[in-house]
């Protein structure tokens, strides 16, 4: 894996959700109706794909990636440090690949809100442990859909 990209993902409206082909039941999700989209994430090996889909309010949310070559205790516990001020929304955990270790994970944050400012200040002071740091913002999956 030369790439941070462990997964994949977009967000979608819910009722363009419900009107796809794909028979998957949402009738678990508590208060469905208080949502107007769904993160779908997508993580794809050799020859399967397995999808995580989210309720969620915003039109966007943040995705940050981690490659580095090492993790202790100490790292672990400062980056659970880190996200435990976000509202985690999914995570791949951390994978080990060829001694190197990649972690992904989505924040219901998008990058214009304050607390984005705080989030690249705690990332910053760990920059040094990992390889590459990438944030980037999940957004609808088609632009007709941009109705935040």
């Amino acid at each position: 894996m030369d790439s941070l990209n462990i997964t994949e993902a977009y967000i979608q409206q819910l009722e363009d959700f419900l009107n796809t082909n794909l028979r998957i039941s949402l009738s678990k999700f508590e208060n469905l109706k208080a949502y107007n989209n769904l993160l779908i994430v997508q993580s794809a090996i050799e020859n399967s794909i397995k999808l995580s889909i989210y309720p969620i309010k915003k039109g966007k949310v943040i995705k940050i990636s981690l490659y580095g070559l090492k993790l202790s205790k100490k790292i672990l516990k400062e980056i659970s440090k880190i996200l435990q001020k976000f509202q985690v929304i999914h995570t791949s955990g951390f994978l080990k690949i060829k001694n190197r270790i990649y972690f992904e994970c989505y924040l219901n944050l998008s990058i214009s809100e304050s607390k984005n400012k705080s989030l690249n200040a705690s990332l910053n002071k760990i920059k040094n442990i990992f390889k590459e740091i990438k944030i980037e913002e999940v957004r609808f999956k088609n632009s007709k859909d941009a109705q935040l």
